[in-house]
């Protein structure tokens, strides 16, 4: 009887390790960041007079979803004033008010390929830190040609030194992941 007692013991002790094992909880999966989706950005170009106030001068390029713009190329004004304003969409809807609603954790950054590409860019649209986003902004054309990648990061952290600049090219050492990267040819010439 003891015998059997003992096996019965050590049935149970293996049986209780083996339920506890099976029941402990998997590592918590690290949490992914929700990227924007779009499928059509468009970029416009609003001519601005010398004293700040806009014209009714507007140029466009639009992007599909793989990255294409449409025309290849734009023409704007050497040492001329610009309000940029970026539309995104998906299934024909704007996003906008997704990128404005998390502005703490989006901005956008204009790296042209010259340094002389663009003279100067003010964020006009800030999130709830006063920190620029890029949906809406001032940018002065420089001159020549030159590629303009534009790039909006999402879940980057917005107070790193490398997210202060508008066309800081370590804009991801600030971290998080592009939710947009796009370019095109600029000619501006004089």
């Amino acid at each position: 009887m003891k015998k059997v007692t003992h096996i019965l013991t050590f049935a149970l002790v293996i049986t209780t390790m083996l339920v506890l094992n099976s029941c402990t909880k998997d590592p918590k999966p690290a949490p992914v960041e929700e990227q924007e989706e779009y499928d059509d950005v468009r970029i416009h170009f609003i001519t601005l007079h010398t004293d700040g106030s806009q014209t009714t001068d507007t140029t466009s390029v639009s992007f599909n979803k793989e990255g294409v713009p449409s025309p290849s190329h734009k023409h704007l004004a050497p040492h001329t004033q610009y309000r940029v304003l970026i539309d995104l969409f998906y299934k024909g809807n704007s996003i906008n008010h997704e990128i404005k609603e998390e502005g703490t954790e989006h901005q956008f950054f204009f790296l042209p390929s010259a340094p002389e590409g663009i003279e100067s860019y003010l964020y006009n649209d800030k999130d709830a830190d006063t920190r620029g986003i890029g949906l809406d902004g001032n940018m002065k054309i420089g001159s020549g040609e030159f590629d303009l990648k534009i790039v909006l990061r999402h879940g980057l952290d917005k107070s790193h030194p490398s997210a202060q600049a508008f066309n800081s090219a370590t804009y991801h050492d600030a971290g998080g992941e592009d939710d947009l990267n796009i370019m095109f040819e600029v000619h501006a010439e004089e």
